[in-house]
């Protein structure tokens, strides 16, 4: 019998030493692995876009801490100076989460080589500064909002609040879009999966997916901008014609649309993605999937055609990068 009690007790001392064990190593390696959160978008000139950004990203819920950043204008909250700070806090694992309507431009291309996944960014090298030099042990960044159900719901609730009958209806779903043409030719792709989520509740007579490609060559944006016209037109003649823009602002790109299409009978949505509580909700998400993000599809940039003039890939001329 007394043998019995000290086996029970030696197994109860036992049980009670693992669990203490587990205890300590639980906390250790939560003391070794403290993760922070950097939300980062473009930033725009001015105070009220980066101000707009700054105040979405404090309502956001994160059981982390959390810096803002901007790629450009904001010499304060640059994405080097944002990893200082979660620094300062214990922080060494961090997540970017990038505030954007698509992975496929070189903006999000930029926040790799700021992090040292990628060693030069080609002719956006110098603009882009130099690489966080940092104590940071890993860093993790996420897609953008691309083809997120999130943002689907988004783009379908705007486009639904200006239609009265989809089947004598037409929408445009339309991109900023990036320089690069292969970049282009992705960011499309995102939109028209877009459309096909969109069709299925929404089944419009016609929906056509477009950038403008603001920032690329003149000789390229003032195509993206002819098309659009003459995309318009073309629908405005079969029925009602609607205009969402998968952006991330309301009003800049919005406007600039609406006077495009001056003359032409469509109706354009005012609204951006920021706007909607979805993009909170897409942020905090984004922060649920910790340092395992998803990965995006890469860009083929397996060229087999070659312009033997310039000894450049076809199309690489048209928008100056080698």
């Amino acid at each position: 019998m007394l043998a019995m009690k000290r086996a029970y007790l030696l197994s109860l001392l036992f049980i009670v030493f693992c669990s203490l064990s587990f205890f300590s190593l639980s906390r250790s390696a939560e003391r070794e692995n403290k993760v922070g959160v950097v939300v980062i978008s473009h930033g725009a000139p001015g105070a009220i876009w980066n101000d707009t950004v700054r105040k979405l990203v404090s309502t956001v819920k994160s059981p982390y801490p959390l810096e803002t950043a901007f790629l450009d204008y904001d010499e304060e909250r640059t994405l080097d100076k944002a990893v200082k700070r979660l620094e300062a806090k214990g922080v060494n694992e961090v997540l970017i989460a990038h505030l954007s309507p698509s992975s496929y431009s070189n903006h999000h291309e930029e926040i790799f080589y700021l992090t040292g996944f990628r060693k030069d960014l080609g002719i956006y090298t110098e603009t882009a500064g130099k690489p966080i030099q940092s104590t940071i042990r890993t860093f993790a960044i996420s897609p953008c909002m691309d083809t997120h159900p999130l943002i689907v719901e988004v783009l379908r609730g705007y486009a639904k609040e200006l239609s009265e009958n989809p089947p004598a209806e037409s929408l445009i779903l339309l991109g900023h879009g990036p320089v690069e043409e292969v970049e282009n030719i992705m960011w499309e792709k995102q939109l028209k999966r877009i459309a096909e989520e969109i069709r299925k509740t929404l089944p419009f007579r016609e929906i056509v997916c477009m950038t403008l490609r603001e920032d690329s060559a003149d000789l390229i944006s003032n195509q993206a901008q002819d098309d659009l016209r003459e995309t318009a037109q073309r629908l405005s003649t079969q029925g009602k014609v609607l205009v969402v823009a998968d952006a991330l602002g309301a009003g800049m790109l919005q406007e600039e649309v609406k006077q495009l299409l001056k003359g032409i009978p469509a109706v354009v949505s005012q609204k951006g993605i920021i706007s909607h509580p979805n993009a909170i909700k897409w942020i905090e998400a984004t922060i649920q999937n910790g340092m395992n993000q998803p990965k995006v599809p890469p860009v083929n940039r397996g060229w087999n055609r070659m312009d033997y003039e310039t000894g450049k890939p076809f199309g690489t001329n048209r928008y100056g990068c080698m």
